[in-house]
Formats: C-alpha cells, structure tokens, sequence
C-alpha cells in the first residue's frame, strides 16, 4: 500500500507565516530541518538528540547527587543502556503492526517507528542488569531514570508535535493546530486531518511531564525512601497517559479490541508504582542526596558531555534522519511490498 499522495517525495512544505511569531505558530509545519543529497534530516532528529541529551544529563546529575560514579554510569548509559532502549522502542513499535509485519516482514522492519513504553523497558533492564553487577539497590538506579525521563519526555514531545505523530483529535479549541506540510505523519497516515484544527495533544503533555520535572527537583531534599521517584514517575507518567487518551486519535493498538495498548501499559506501571509505594512507605533504604550539587556542573564537565552528546545523537540519528523522503530508512523493498506508515512517538 502506498503512501498518501500528499507526501509524495516531490512535495515541499511552505509554512505561512513569516518572522519570528510565525516561525512558533508554524513550528508544527515545519517537519523537516534541512537535506542533505537523499538524506533528510528532520526537526524532530534535532529535538530528539537534545531531548536524549538532556535527559542522560538530569539523570547523571541525580547520580552525582546520590554520590555514584558518573564517568562510568555515562559510558553505561551510553553502550548498554542505549541500544536495549533502541531495541524496546523498536520492537514495541513492530508489536503495534503484527498484521503488516506477517504480510510485509522486510517493509515493516526497515521503516521508523518507535513506542515509548518499550524504550523504558529496555532502560530498566539495561539498569537490572547493573544492579546485579554493582549491587546498588535497583529502585535508586531506577529513581535516576525516572528523574532523566521526566525531562527528556518534555522536550521529546516538542518533537512529536514537530514531525506530527502522537496528534490530537479534532476541537474548535482556541489552541489547536493545522498540519498542511504534506511530510508531517499526521497528513501522510491521515490525509483527511490535513487543514482540520485538532488538540497539540503532544504540548499538553510537554507542560505536564515539564511540572512533574519541577515536582520532582523540589521533592529531592524530601525523598523518603530510595524508589519513590520511580514510584511517582510509574504513577504519573501513567495518569498523564491515560488522560491524554482522550485528546489523541493515532492509532496505537489494541489487545483483543478492549485496551488499547497505552492503557495496558499504564496500568501496568500504576500497580508497579503502588507496589513499590507499600514495600517502602514505612522504611527501606535512603540513600541522601547532596543538593549543592548543581546541574552546571554536570554541563561544565567536558568529558563527561562528550558521552551525553553521544547518547543524544545515538537516539537522534535512528529517530530523525530518513532517506529520500520522511517515513522511510532505505529506499522501498518494492511498491507491491510497502505495508502502512508506522506509528511513531509512542
């Protein structure tokens, strides 16, 4: 099945408006950064490198806090940590199209698509697997990661709202938006949404998981018990989720046409949160946290940015940068053996 037409490879967007007010009313037109020969390299590749980045980065500085060793736990998150969130995000992905993948196994395999969930999974075991190598308890390894994520989903949903996955429905809501650039996913996997005004779903969560970030660096001092970040990430992450459900129309799955795979997720990771909660409210391990420990200087380290900046190109790289047209990694298998466009955000 082939493409919409709208996002044939000769298409070219041209946003509206002019100047700088333009340039942020129109930031969601604007899908591609720049070419380069067959190459395209999208806005959402450059706000994914920077999302990843800045995530990695809040998270080594929750380790600087915690009085763990950064240099190493930055070369960990990089070559251990990154390809098995890779491979999450992925396969997730892959799990949401079984269909296409049995009809179109290489078509299905070769083109972007990634699902949130799968990329925390990856992390955590990549962060089990540390705890069974370090003997550090594993809910203060998780805490960073939940501390990284919050951050990092903030920005990455920018990213969303630029390449135009994870859209909205429509609304006569003064603050939804129109997709018209023909390369955006939600004009190629539904033309008919094109020019129609419809929520910026993926801006209601960057405010939301941004607030969550700020809870969560008032409540450092406050810390009970090593795990309550994780558990209040679990929990919250999942409420946001399964409240955005209402504001979003792509198509994200369903398990035998009940939940729709977000909602299993979620709920999955509310249960987990709330377990964690009641194994720990009344006493576990406290590892302190030293406060006077600024982010700066985690940005000021330059050996260390230079793992940070690799981890943020190792995930911006396979997110945003496609090939002769947005959508693809590689030329087409063959017309005959191309299955639908891929979900992809998460």
């Amino acid at each position: 099945m082939s493409e919409p037409t709208a996002a044939s490879a000769g298409a070219v967007e041209t946003p509206s408006r002019t100047g700088l007010l333009g340039f942020l009313l129109d930031f969601h037109n604007r899908t591609i950064l720049f070419r380069v020969g067959n190459w395209i390299v999208t806005t959402y590749a450059l706000l994914t490198a920077i999302s990843f980045a800045t995530g990695v980065a809040a998270g080594l500085w929750f380790d600087a806090m915690t009085g763990q060793d950064v240099m190493f736990k930055a070369r960990y998150y990089l070559f251990v940590l990154t390809p098995l969130s890779l491979i999450g995000v992925r396969s997730f992905s892959i799990m949401l199209e079984w269909r296409e993948l049995l009809r179109h196994p290489l078509a299905t395999i070769v083109k972007p698509g990634y699902m949130l969930h799968g990329g925390i999974l990856g992390g955590s075991v990549a962060l089990a697997l540390l705890w069974n190598a370090s003997g550090r308890d594993l809910l203060l390894l998780l805490d960073a990661g939940a501390f990284a994520l919050l951050i990092g989903e903030a920005i990455a949903r920018l990213g969303c709202y630029v390449y135009g996955c994870c859209w909205g429905r429509p609304t006569e809501s003064r603050f939804g938006v129109r997709y018209t650039s023909p390369h955006a996913k939600v004009v190629r996997c539904a033309p008919h949404l094109q020019g129609v005004k419809i929520h910026p779903a993926q801006l209601y969560a960057t405010v939301a998981y941004a607030a969550m970030f700020v809870a969560f660096y008032a409540l450092l001092p406050y810390r009970r018990f090593d795990g309550m970040f994780a558990a209040l990430y679990l929990i919250g992450h999942s409420v946001v989720r399964l409240t955005l459900e209402r504001f979003r129309q792509d198509d994200r799955g369903r398990f035998f046409g009940i939940l729709t795979h977000t909602q299993l997720y979620a709920t999955i990771m509310i249960v987990l949160g709330v377990i964690i909660v009641a194994a720990r409210w009344n006493g576990g391990p406290l590892t302190p946290a030293d406060v006077s420990i600024r982010f700066t200087e985690i940005l000021g380290n330059a050996k260390l940015m230079l793992w940070i900046v690799g981890f943020g190109l190792a995930f911006g790289i396979p997110y945003g940068v496609h090939y002769k047209k947005v959508g693809q990694w590689i030329s087409k298998p063959g017309e005959d053996d191309e299955p639908k466009p891929a979900p992809q955000g998460g």
